[in-house]
């Protein structure tokens, strides 16, 4: 679901056959449930908490079930060799196990849900493998009315060596008070590394607005005016883009390049005095995703050693992971200067179809007269529900807020609570769910709210991606990537239009 990621470990289906279980090619299993698994001459992988991971063959259990022993590789957080031989490894210290082969459990109620998912999840993935649902850490927060999807989370962080920091604005946040209740979600089959989640709290001037700009600037505008005309390939789009209501222009993909471009074309009729600047609400289609699940079938069962080139050739591997990204490219904003000629102003667009991000891009001067902007995109990749125009403030400066409560299973969670403040980290699994608070200024109510996060994910192997392993075509994704967006466009296009569907009925948790 990134333009610069890719994913590790997975999950796979499970079957009840009397009084066992019997599961595909891989499967992900809690450090509850290990005890309850044994080796049939596969390998296990231990997910650490704190990012490692040990990779075991002939491993066994101990009989108190707290120790996992075995021989194999200790791998630090960035993927570098520690040790190799007999290990053992505190079933305490595992976040996540992942079974590789066929494993049989006697405990079928406890591996069924975490191996298995769910049956409507895993009917639903089976029909388009490439549009499963997945998801860094989304975060809900009240609109005045109702918690909203608002923001998620760092969502080209897919390995240590990507981990990064992420500003999302929180545009339609209306609390009622000082307590600010932000909801962080883990709905998708992904193990998610929290490093802090901190909300940024910053004055708005009468009669604007305040944004983040694509270099996580806060500035203030406005008020913001909507375009007189918008005009793409369909035709007109005004009505789609006028207002931030989940009413969005979209297109649909080239069916012979991936990479094939569009414009979308803006007229404001009158230009603000002084210096100006263009709001942008978009999220991205489900290109990306479909792009990078099949980078990872692709990859197949080496995907862990394509992702651990990540960690340890910094330069050239990072580079060669985000060249698919640059072909792909953001949303460019082009601005007709007072010359006539056409100027990029900026670029704006993060990673992600699941929350709607919004950007403020300063523009150039334009002269009197009306504005005409132009955004430039990659065909089918984007979704966009708002642009507007107005003039443009000063930089303001938050008031940054760490989290004065955690709530988990509605009981509060001191030690979440540390480790959120220290920024060491939390670790959540799919369907973990926490409620942070925060105590905001006492004139919360004139004050524009951001969340400011930092970690990165893993997210797991479908088993239905194995059977296309093909290193060649992993590597072209990588180092042609041109040629790469071209040969998949005819298999992209056949299950386009399906995919939406697929994706948002495959959540492996609703909240």
């Amino acid at each position: 679901m990134a333009q610069r990621a890719w994913w590790l470990a997975l999950a796979a289906a499970a079957w009840a056959v009397g009084c066992s279980v019997k599961t595909l090619q891989r499967r992900a299993v809690t450090p509850a449930q290990i005890a309850g698994a044994r080796s049939e001459g596969g390998h296990l992988k231990a997910h650490l908490r704190d990012g490692g991971v040990y990779v075991l063959d002939d491993w066994r259990v101990d009989s108190t079930g707290t120790l996992v022993t075995g021989t194999g590789r200790q791998l630090d957080p960035n993927r570098a060799l520690v040790r190799t031989g007999a290990l053992s490894v505190p079933v305490s210290d595992v976040a996540l196990f992942e079974l590789d082969r066929a494993t049989t459990s006697g405990g079928v109620a406890a591996l069924g849900v975490v191996t298995g998912v769910t049956v409507a999840v895993a009917v639903v993935c089976l029909t388009n493998p490439k549009a499963c649902f997945g998801s860094c850490p989304t975060f809900y927060v009240t609109d005045g009315t109702r918690p909203v999807l608002q923001a998620e989370g760092f969502s080209a962080s897919i390995a240590p060596a990507l981990e990064a920091r992420d500003v999302d604005a929180l545009f339609r946040a209306r609390p009622a008070g000082r307590d600010l209740e932000v909801r962080m979600t883990n709905e998708a089959l992904e193990t998610h590394v929290v490093r802090y989640v901190r909300v940024l709290a910053a004055p708005r001037p009468a009669g604007m607005r305040v944004f983040a700009t694509p270099e996580d600037r806060l500035v203030a505008a406005g008020p913001m005016t909507p375009p007189d005309s918008c005009s793409a390939a369909e035709g007109d789009c005004t009505a789609a883009v006028r207002a931030f209501d989940g009413v969005e222009r979209r297109s649909w993909a080239d069916s012979a390049d991936l990479a094939a471009r569009e414009d979308v074309e803006l007229v404001f009729a009158h230009a603000p005095a002084g210096p100006a600047g263009l709001a942008v609400a978009s999220r991205q289609t489900l290109m990306t995703t479909y792009l990078i699940y099949q980078a990872l079938a692709y990859m197949g069962r080496s995907a862990v050693e394509w992702l651990a080139a990540l960690d340890r050739d910094a330069a050239p591997a990072l580079a060669a992971a985000r060249s698919m990204g640059g072909v792909l490219g953001n949303i460019e904003v082009w601005v007709r200067d007072a010359h006539g000629d056409w100027v990029l102003a900026g670029r704006t667009g993060e990673t992600g179809p699941i929350a709607t991000e919004v950007k403020l891009v300063p523009l150039p001067e334009t002269g009197p007269g009306p504005v005409h902007v132009r955004l430039h995109m990659t065909r089918g990749a984007w979704r966009l529900d708002w642009v507007a125009l107005g003039p443009l403030g000063g930089t303001v400066q938050p008031d940054t807020l760490e989290p004065v409560r955690v709530l988990r299973e509605g009981a509060a969670d001191e030690s979440a609570l540390r480790r959120l403040r220290a920024a060491t980290g939390v670790v959540t699994l799919p369907g973990d769910a926490y409620a942070l608070h925060y105590e905001l200024p006492e004139d919360f109510a004139d004050r524009e709210l951001f969340l400011d996060t930092r970690g990165y994910y893993l997210e797991w192997m479908r088993s239905e991606w194995l059977a296309e392993e093909n290193h060649a075509r992993a590597a072209q994704m990588l180092l042609d990537p041109h040629a790469a967006l071209r040969r998949m466009a005819p298999a992209f296009k056949r299950q386009e239009a399906g995919m939406d569907s697929v994706f948002w009925r495959s959540r492996y948790a609703r909240h």
